[in-house]
């Protein structure tokens, strides 16, 4: 059984209940923003695509990760922990 393509309506309302379900911050880079949604198991590994396996991302960064496993991703690109960023401002 062939599953069909991402892209067109089912992909657009999928994206949609996706963002709507965990917001708008990257799941890769933890920031706002994001516009499209990554498969966590991504396609080519036989990802599914259902909510369950959907994230929030940009499409840039969802376009750099490809379908490298999200281990291989955050060990290549961790997020900042707020604890050790800078404040913005001194007060």
């Amino acid at each position: 059984m062939t599953r069909p393509k991402w892209g067109g309506r089912r992909a657009a309302r999928l994206v949609a209940a996706c963002l709507a379900m965990y917001g708008r911050t990257c799941h890769l880079c933890g920031r706002p923003g994001a516009t499209t949604a990554d498969h966590v198991i991504p396609r080519s590994r036989h990802g599914p695509d259902t909510l369950d396996n959907l994230r929030p991302a940009h499409r840039l960064c969802n376009q750099r990760r490809g379908d490298m496993p999200l281990d291989e991703w955050f060990a290549r690109h961790p997020k900042p922990h707020a604890e050790s960023l800078a404040p913005s401002r001194d007060w």
